[in-house]
């Protein structure tokens, strides 16, 4: 590996280390479905988002609540603090749609 991509690799490691996030592969919900619960959640407090989520009659819904419940648990598991004493916030969610073959 060249100089330049082993330092573009060094910075995004340790740009992940103050980031804490989960991602969700093969979901059989249309990216469309998924976008509009993205847009409901994004910016809000992590546990409003997940009241939101939790009674939100969506079937899509489950699967964003599940994927941010992954995300305060690897926020737990990096840190060792309690998501309850901090202040977390949904900064960014992506939904992307599969790529095709």
């Amino acid at each position: 590996m060249g100089v330049r991509k082993q330092n573009t690799a060094d910075a995004r490691k340790e740009a992940n280390k103050s980031r804490y996030f989960a991602v969700l592969k093969n979901c059989p919900t249309s990216p469309r479905k998924m976008r509009l619960l993205a847009d409901l959640v994004r910016g809000k407090d992590v546990y409003l988002a997940l009241n939101i989520l939790k009674f939100n009659p969506k079937e899509a819904s489950g699967r964003l609540e599940k994927l941010l419940t992954s995300a305060i648990a690897n926020y737990e598991a990096k840190t060792g603090e309690r998501p309850e004493d901090s202040n977390l916030v949904v900064k960014e969610v992506f939904v992307d749609s599969p790529k095709t073959k």
